[in-house]
Order: C-alpha cells, then structure tokens, then sequence
C-alpha cells in the first residue's frame, strides 16, 4: 500500500510550494514585455530627546504634522519616493513647560528608511524667528548674532535652528541678499532681548526698491519713545537715539516724507524732522530727528524758620543765589538738563533763631521737577535723642562714680522702659527721672516690670545738635531713697533747686501721701512731715493735708505756691479710694497745706457741675472727680484742667475732654464736652478754629510754653473716629485749640530717623509713636522733652509694651 501512494505524494508537495510562492511577499516574475517594477517609498523619522513640554509638533516637507508626547523613536506616516528629499522641521514648540526643540540631521535625500533626524528639547532658551515677505529670487541668507546662518527659499515664517538662552541679546541680519531677480530685504523688528520665543521679526523684499531712514538724537533718556512716520503711514517707534530705519521700502523714484506722529512723554519733548522729505535714487540715511535737552526746576519747602524776615541764602551746584525769608515752598531761577545732577546747600543762614537748618533729599539726579529738598529749622521738629526704638528694653547702666566715657565714645546709659514715673527740670536745666512702673538693669531673676525706685539725670538740654554732652547718668543717694512707686506728682523749688515728690502708689498697691525733698547737690531724700499709706485726707483744722492719691497734678507758681488737684485716692473719710476733685495749696517755705474750699470736694466720686461755657459761676461750677487729667499753670497762675478718666456731668466714669481754668477762686469750664468718650476735631493742622478740640483722653503729657500756651501731647482716648493710645499734639491759645503736629489716627507707630549719636539732626517728619503715661518735662530753653511710656515703638509693636525712648519737641518761640 505505501509504494502506491508516493506518486501522489511528489504531486502534492509540487502544488503546495507552487501556492506558497503565489502567497508570499515575492516579487512576481514574469517574462519580458509582460508589466513595470514598483517605485520604492522609504519612512522619514528619528528621535526625540529631553522633552518634559506639552504640544511638540514636527513636520516634514513643510506638512505631514506629527504631535510627539514622549521622548523615543518617531516615524512620519507618509513615506517619500526613493532619491526624494525629505526636510524634519518644529512647527509648534512645547509649552508647560516652555521649551526650545531644535533639529539635527533632518534633512537629505531619502535612498533608505530615514532613521536619523534627532530633535533635541531644551528649558530655558527660546527660538529666533518671524516672517519673509514680498521674497521671489534666491539666496537669502539670514544670520542671528552673526552666525547661525539660515537659508530661507521662500515667503514664509522661518526659525533659526539654534535657540538662545532665555534673557539674552538676539540681532537678526540679512547676510547674502537674494539674485534672480536681484532684491532688496530689510530686517525690522530685528534686535532685542529674548523673553520668550520671538517670532515678530520682519524681513521685507522688495524689488526695485529703497530703504528710508535716518538719525535719531536729544531723545530723553527716561521718555516713553517717539512714533514716526513716512508718508503718511508706515509707523515707526523709535525709544533710544541711534538710527532707525522704516520697514516699508519706496520705489526708486518715489518721493518720502518722514514726519512725528506722536511726540515723546516722560518726560514730554517736542523734537523736529530735519531733511525729511525728498526722491529716493539711493538707499536714505539722512533723515534727522532732533529732539531738543529737557531742563528741571529744582525746589522744595522750607520749614520750622521763625519769622518771616529771615537773610537764609540757598545755593544749588554751588551757585544760583535763592533767598528764602520765610517758611515755604521755593524754586531756584535756574533749571538743570535732565538727568544732571543737583546739590541744594545752605550759603547763609537765617539769622532768625539760634538753631542751625538741616537739609535733607539735597541731592539727585533731576529726571523730572524736583520738589522734594526740605530746609528744616528745628521749630515745630520732634528729635529723638536717646533710649532704643524697640519696646521693653531694660536699658543700660554704668555703676557711679564711673564717669561718662570720653569723646569719641558716645554715653548709651539709659533708663529702662516705663510709664507713670515722677520727673523734674532743676535750675540747670538737667532733666530728672524717678521711679514708675518698668523695667530694671538690676534684679534680673525678678518677675519685671516692676515698681521702681531709681533716679537718673539728663544734661545737655542746652545742646541744640546734642553731643558728648548729653547723657543719662544713674544717681545714688546719699541715704535711703522714697519706696518705689508709681503716678507721683514732683515740682521743683525755684529759690534753694530742691526737687519735691509727693504721693503715688506702691508695688504693693498701696496708696501714699508722703512728701519727700531731695538736694541735688548733697544727694539726700529728706521726708518731709509724718505719712501712713491708704491715709484719709485731712481738710480743716490746725494741720490740713491732703490724702494719699495716685494720678493727681502738681504745679508751682512763680511765687512758689504749688497747687494739687485730684487723683485717685482717699477722701475725709473714705475707707476706699475714689475719684477726687479737690484743691490744695502747698506752701513750702512753711511747710503748710491749705484746702481751697470748694464745696464739696472733700468727698470723693463727685459728678462734675459746668454751668455754661464760658461762664463763670463761684458757687456751683467745678469739675468731676478724675485721676491723670491734664493740667497746667498759665503766665499768670492761673491753674487750668484738661480731661482724664473722670466723673461727667451725668456721674458716668470714662474719658473726658474738658477744659477749665481756675481764677480768683472760681472754676469756669472752658472748651470740650461735660459728657464722656467724644471723639476729636481736628480741623487743619496748624490752623486754630473755635470747633476745634482734641478728644477724650487720660494720661497725656502736658506743659506750658515761655508764652503761656497750654500744649498737650498723645494719652489713651479718642481721635477723629475711634480709641486707643494717641501721638497727636496740641496748643491751647487765645481761646482756641490748635492741631500742630503728629497723626490724627490713633496707634500709631514711631518715626524715628537716624540714631542718636553725637550729632542729632532734626528731621520735620519724625516723631514718637502713640502712647500714654509718658515722663515728660519742659527746660529752660522751652524745649518740651518726653520719655517712655506704654505704646508703639518703630515696629508697629502691640502698643502694650513699655518704650524708654527720648524726644525733645522745638516749638516757635
């Protein structure tokens, strides 16, 4: 059986090659004359490398677009015909992030499947290109930064295929102009620094054609850029001088008219064409754009000169002789080209006042009018003189009898912060400091701040600029001191220079009445008369004296009588401490008080009575009861009131803002509210205006001027519009209020300009930050100085916190 089937077998495997071979991808043979071979394709890719973007778009032939995602192999789908050429170009760069994809080995001849186009995407450089126009010959060559050379075949976009770094220069030139038929092509938009991808660039062609142009001088240097046209149209913005060029050529023949379209602003010029219109046989480069110098006033204000006669001489550059006679704004004659430099100096002085004038923003570069030189003479200036700038310092100390270094080492002892200490001016015109409630340089493992005991001077009051002169100096006595305490009243004895201290309350909260005297020039506390803390004030009788009290008001006329009112304390016979409103004499030669019998006022918590404004009424006008009010004693002693926290006239115990004088026994209210917590009005500042008052405070500073003027400064009460601690000033004078100086806003922060330092210098915007319960004392140059209390300090502090600072106020004579 087997042999029988081979024949069958042979056929079988013939026919199944035979279909195999029909099957198969083989090219099908034939014999001559019988069909025509194929045209071979070959597939155009690469690969793609460093791509983190989205949106890559590659093309070839200027078509086929292929959007690439990942790095790897790519492959164009369509093929192209065996010896065709193929060229990979970047159609749309990546973004997010931006990056600059650029093209190697892509473009050739196609004689096999192309696999070695590689692009390369790079971060951070961007693509130089932009558009041809009007191109119809061959050649063009473009260069970017004088390499990089671009053959450019047609109108169309084009991009170099070397990208630059981000923030570098680009300048695109025309390297070889096209030929057959010969053209012309100009760049415009061609130079800058690369941001981004720029793809704004300009190439025109033109045949027969000519460029127009010129020269572009005087354009300031800070202006916005000058806008030109030719005939008509074409606009050109030109923002440097150099030369410029328009981006439209003329036919040869043609006639041009360059003209400004829109002048130069910041600053405004008002520049000319010269040569600006003609025929155009050659290439033009003679237009000329003349923009002429822009000159500057220069000026600014004088402040703080007293009177209005004054032979003050200013100069700038050393010349352009200005007199300045008065407070003002003033501009010297000559003006300065733009961008020259100015330097206002101080040729003669006023001769007005003793102070020198300080100049500040004296020097610039004039790139517009200048306003901005202030002359300041001192008057209506806060100065800030010692102490730190930052809250809760516990100062510095150098244990006595240790002198003050010698120049040039600057003395930075200082007290540390606090609120509510007792202050004198002796005869010499030193300052003197006492206690209140801060901080310590001893005691440094003790809870602070604390109640205080510590005395300290000042000299160099007399020291307008300051100097080596002027310093704090720690005192010890001679024999034991008062016990620390807060909210004391001083005065200072006119005829033996002795310093004076009476009441207050202790660190133990106890309230005193104690009267204390202290020698200056021995250095010994003598008590005077006995005390007993939490004591009921005694009235009438052989030996009246007043009761203990803390936040009451001390004054001392010229004859030597000093008068006390108020505070928080004990009455005739209160077993706890009120809201007083009664008056005492103290004469101390004879060591005796004397009770000025307001009915009444011997008890305590009494709601104030004011009659009408400006009237006075002996038997039923007086104010409430209050604790640190503000009080002064005018040119002629009278003694005048000015708010605290007190009793109204409707018994309610809050912040007031009324004022009273006391004369010939009689107490008139003056100005302000009978009821609490009114806001301020503040009117214009230095202008006085009988609406004017300031608002409902305690705790201000308060002295009276060589004048007799009433000034008050900050406290915690109200502005224009809300509470909190206060930096305003004010003088009372010929019946009227008058905002001088500081903000009108409460909380406010601190101004404090240079540190002090052996020259002080002025400045008219400086000044304390708001605050309360400061020390404060006036000299004998009426210069008003204040120190510490609770607030802000430079930082914006929480106004919570306890300030050491020392300023001195000028005010005008």
């Amino acid at each position: 059986m087997k042999p029988a089937m081979k024949p069958y077998c042979v056929l079988s495997l013939l026919m199944t090659s035979l279909l195999l071979a029909a099957c198969s991808g083989m090219p099908k043979t034939t014999g001559p004359g019988t069909g025509t071979p194929a045209a071979a394709t070959f597939t155009i890719g690469g690969a793609v490398s460093g791509l983190s973007g989205t949106g890559l778009v590659l093309q070839d032939n200027g078509g086929d677009n292929l959007s690439i995602s990942a790095n790897g192999s790519f492959t164009f789908k369509t093929s192209v015909a065996s010896g065709a050429k193929y060229a990979v170009t970047v159609l749309t760069q990546p973004t997010g992030p931006a990056q600059t994809c650029a093209v190697a080995s892509g473009s050739g001849t196609a004689s096999a499947n192309v696999t070695t186009a590689q692009v390369t995407c790079t971060t951070g450089t961007a693509t130089i290109g932009g558009n041809v126009v009007g191109l119809v010959g061959t050649g063009l060559v473009l260069q970017n930064n004088g390499g990089d050379n671009l053959a450019v075949a047609t109108s169309g976009s084009f991009t170099f295929a070397t990208a630059i770094p981000l923030g570098s220069a680009y300048r695109v030139t025309v390297f070889t102009q096209p030929k057959n038929p010969g053209q012309t092509c100009i760049v415009t938009n061609g130079s800058g620094t690369a941001s981004g991808n720029v793809g704004n660039i300009q190439v025109t062609c033109s045949t027969g054609t000519l460029s127009i142009g010129g020269t572009v001088t005087g354009l300031a240097k800070a202006g916005s850029g000058i806008v030109l046209q030719d005939n008509g149209g074409d606009n050109l913005t030109v923002k440097a001088n150099g030369t410029f060029l328009f981006p439209t050529l003329v036919p040869a023949g043609g006639a041009y008219n360059v003209t400004i379209f829109t002048q130069p602003s910041g600053p405004n010029q008002n520049c000319t064409v010269t040569s600006g219109t003609g025929t155009a046989n050659a290439n033009v480069t003679s237009v000329q754009v003349s923009c002429p110098a822009i000159f500057h006033t220069i000026g600014g204000t004088v402040v703080g000169l007293v009177g209005t006669n004054g032979k003050m001489v200013l100069q700038d550059n050393g010349g352009d002789n200005l007199a300045v006679p008065a407070n003002g704004t003033f501009t010297f004659n000559t003006a300065i080209a733009d961008g020259s430099k100015y330097d206002v100096s101080i040729l003669d002085a006023a001769g007005t006042q003793p102070q020198g004038c300080v100049a500040w923003f004296f020097t610039g570069v004039a790139t517009s009018t200048v306003t901005s030189v202030v002359i300041d003479c001192g008057h209506n200036d806060w100065a800030w003189f010692d102490g730190s700038n930052q809250v809760d310092q516990k100062g510095s100390f150098t244990p006595p009898p240790s002198p003050p270094p010698n120049p040039p080492v600057f003395d930075t002892d200082t007290p540390g912060g606090r609120k509510y200490p007792a202050t004198w001016t002796d005869l010499a015109g030193n300052l003197w400091l006492f206690g209140g409630d801060g901080w310590t340089y001893t005691f440094p493992n003790a809870p602070q701040p604390i109640t205080l005991n510590d005395m300290w001077e000042y000299t160099g009051t007399q020291n307008y600029s300051g100097g080596f002169g002027n310093f704090w100096v720690a005192v010890t006595p001679a024999n034991p001191a008062p016990v620390a305490r807060t909210g004391a009243v001083t005065w200072t004895d006119a005829t033996t220079g002795d310093l004076w201290l009476f009441g207050g309350q202790d660190g133990s909260l106890n309230f005193l009445n104690d009267l204390w005297r202290y020698n200056i020039f021995l250095k010994m506390w003598t008590q005077v008369g006995a005390s007993s803390i939490n004591q009921n004030g005694v009235y009438t009788g052989a030996t009246p004296f007043p009761g203990s009290r803390w936040g009451a008001n001390a004054r001392i006329d010229s004859s030597g009588k000093v008068w006390l009112f108020g505070g928080q304390g004990y009455d005739k016979s209160s077993t706890t401490p009120g809201l007083l409103n009664d008056l005492w004499n103290y004469n101390v030669a004879a060591n005796t008080w004397t009770w000025i019998n307001i009915p009444g006022s011997d008890t305590a918590n009494r709601t104030g009575n004011y009659g009408t404004l400006g009237v006075a009424n002996g038997t039923s006008n007086f104010p409430g009861g209050r604790e640190t009010s503000a009080a002064w004693l005018d040119s002629t002693g009278n003694f005048w009131l000015f708010g605290g926290f007190d009793l109204d006239s409707k018994g309610s115990p809050a912040a007031l803002n009324d004022l009273w004088e006391f004369k010939t026994g009689v107490w008139t209210w003056m100005s302000g509210s009978n009821v609490v917590n009114q806001t301020g009005v503040y009117g214009t500042q230095g202008v006085a205006a009988a609406a004017n008052v300031p608002g409902a405070r305690w705790s201000s500073a308060a002295w009276t001027d060589a004048a007799g003027n009433l000034w008050l400064f900050g406290g915690q009460g109200y502005d224009s519009t809300g509470n909190g601690s206060l930096a305003d000033l004010w003088e009372y004078k010929g019946g009227q209020w008058v905002w001088t100086k500081g903000p009108a806003s409460v909380s406010q922060t601190g101004i404090y300009g240079l540190t002090p330092g052996p020259i002080i210098y002025p400045y008219v915007g400086n000044g304390p930050g708001s605050r309360f319960a400061p020390g404060y004392w006036i000299d004998n140059n009426n210069q008003f100085w204040l120190f510490g209390g609770e607030g802000f300090d430079s930082t914006g502090a929480t106004g919570f916190s306890l300030l050491n600072d020392l300023w001195r106020y000028l005010p005008y004579p």
